[in-house]
């Protein structure tokens, strides 16, 4: 990547700059704790619109749940040889190398006792984590990955949930410490990679993810994880002010891509750069 390219994502700059944002200092220390709970890729699938064509009701939805049934069932069977020949892709290790080099100039990042990786995800899992971490916040940072509906594009997104070890007001209940109303912080990247020469057929895209060994399934993922790498920093840095006002420019109107919704950014690799109003979601072809 070109030095212009990654100054627009973000990338750390040579010279040591003024914590801002989520890359400020916290009193009582945060830690890092990297989750991936799937093992393999997963495929995600159209829902159907028959109850809304339909006015809704018990017999549209019993359609609609037949049609999405069909379509889960038919995307699990066309990624089956994809997910084969990426078995030995080792997702968790690129998520965590990935989480390292993001967070490495977060002045918050302090490591702890046990680890900074889990596979356990669940609220009661990260509320454990809490407990069991003598710092006083956590940045739970959680890695997804699936192809997109139509096979057409591979996605990994990345979550961002701080918590605080002590939330008063949930002291009986200590697992809503993770539900968003009590959470420090809360931001999201997805990065989208999209499939060469793909076409309206997702048979035929499930194909070309799958051949020669998933060769482009592997290139693909290797980009995603390098992009959220450069724009992860990016999102740390800024305030709530400068958040609030991309969301509020209203004269810059949503658009859709890669599945996405979002106002779109400039960028100088002409790649699609949207911000959702939590985060950015970055669409670029396969390099």
């Amino acid at each position: 990547m070109s030095a212009a390219s990654a100054q627009d994502y973000g990338a750390p700059a040579s010279t040591p700059q003024q914590a801002t944002g989520q890359n400020a200092p916290v009193a009582g220390g945060r830690s890092l704790r990297v989750l991936v709970a799937q093992s393999e890729i997963k495929s995600d699938i159209n829902l159907s619109n028959v109850a809304v064509a339909t006015g809704g009701g018990l017999l549209g939805g019993l359609i609609g749940a037949a049609v999405d049934s069909a379509r889960a069932k038919k995307a699990e069977q066309l990624i089956v040889p994809v997910r084969s020949a990426m078995a030995d892709v080792d997702a968790d290790a690129m998520a965590i190398e990935a989480a390292k080099a993001s967070f490495a100039n977060a002045a918050w990042n302090v490591p702890v006792d046990g680890g900074n990786f889990s596979k356990d995800s669940s609220p009661a899992g990260k509320s454990a984590f809490l407990d069991s971490n003598p710092n006083a916040q956590t940045a739970f940072v959680e890695y997804t990955y699936d192809l997109s509906p139509n096979f057409d594009a591979l996605r990994v997104v990345q979550k961002i949930e701080i918590a605080a070890e002590s939330v008063p007001s949930v002291k009986d209940k200590p697992e809503k410490r993770l539900a968003p109303k009590y959470l420090v912080y809360s931001g999201s990247l997805a990065s989208v990679v999209l499939l060469p020469s793909s076409t309206n057929e997702k048979e035929a895209n499930a194909a070309l993810w799958a051949a020669d060994g998933a060769k482009l399934a592997r290139a693909a993922m290797a980009q995603s994880f390098a992009r959220l790498q450069q724009l992860t920093p990016r999102l740390l840095a800024m305030t709530s002010s400068e958040q609030a006002a991309l969301t509020a420019d209203k004269k810059n109107k949503r658009t859709m891509a890669g599945g996405f919704l979002g106002r779109p950014q400039p960028t100088s690799d002409g790649t699609t750069l949207l911000w959702t109003g939590n985060g950015f979601v970055d669409v670029a072809p396969l390099n």
